[in-house]
């Protein structure tokens, strides 16, 4: 009598086929997984950067109110600003040596060729200077209040305008987690807007952060060279 227990090679067949397919299906499955892990590990990454680089242009800004508006001051608040983001400690023994070491890293980041800091100045403008400017090149920042309102027609503002100091500064943040990394630099970042730019062309992975801060002058601006003209 046939025993019916006995496995046929049609049966084993159909098994190897069961688990076969079993494999795959986990293998897409734990791919999916994975891709999604480091995924919100990186927008994690990303969020964080984003609210420091928030805090890092307002002491930008807030910088430069004090100083005149000048660029090497608003650079230094920029970069001491960042710096919170780039120090560690992992004995927390020298978290003053760390911050220094972070916002030397960021004024080395200044002078690289891709311009990985791009800090436009909005307010004032060009125009505001040549409108406003007295004969030592300042915009007065003195009794705003009593000081005519009127509307140039070369700005569009007028003086109380001008002595808004408004930035914009956009932040090519590095991307560090694996596959997740090439993906959106490759495929999202550099396939659109931001495709002939000068950090596409190179190997490492980044994604541009913008952000912008606006706070009225608390000396006279002085129009300085540096801020990145797109």
């Amino acid at each position: 009598m046939k025993n019916i227990l006995q496995p046929t090679p049609n049966r084993f067949h159909q098994l190897f086929q069961a688990s076969g397919q079993s494999m795959v299906e986990l293998l897409a499955i734990l791919s999916a997984m994975l891709l999604l892990i480091f995924g919100t590990i990186q927008f994690a990454l990303i969020w964080h950067a984003k609210i420091t680089l928030n805090y890092a242009v307002f002491e930008a800004v807030r910088a430069g109110t004090l100083n005149n508006a000048t660029y090497d001051a608003v650079k230094e608040g920029f970069a001491r600003g960042l710096a919170p983001l780039y120090s560690f400690d992992e004995n927390d023994e020298d978290q003053v040596g760390a911050f220094q070491v972070a916002r030397s890293k960021i004024l080395e980041e200044f002078d690289s060729s891709e311009q990985l800091i791009r800090i436009e100045r909005l307010n004032p403008t060009e125009n505001s200077f040549a409108d406003f400017a007295d004969g030592a090149g300042y915009i007065p920042n003195d009794n705003l209040r009593f000081r005519s309102s009127t509307i140039s027609h070369r700005s569009g503002s007028s003086i109380q305008d001008a002595n808004l100091l408004h930035l914009r500064v956009t932040y090519w943040y590095p991307l560090y987690v694996p596959l997740v990394n090439k993906f959106m630099f490759n495929t999202v970042i550099c396939s659109g807007k931001w495709k002939k730019d000068k950090v596409c062309s190179q190997d490492i992975p980044r994604i541009p952060l913008t952000s912008t801060t606006v706070l009225r002058m608390q000396t006279p601006a002085l129009n300085t060279q540096g801020f990145y003209q797109p």
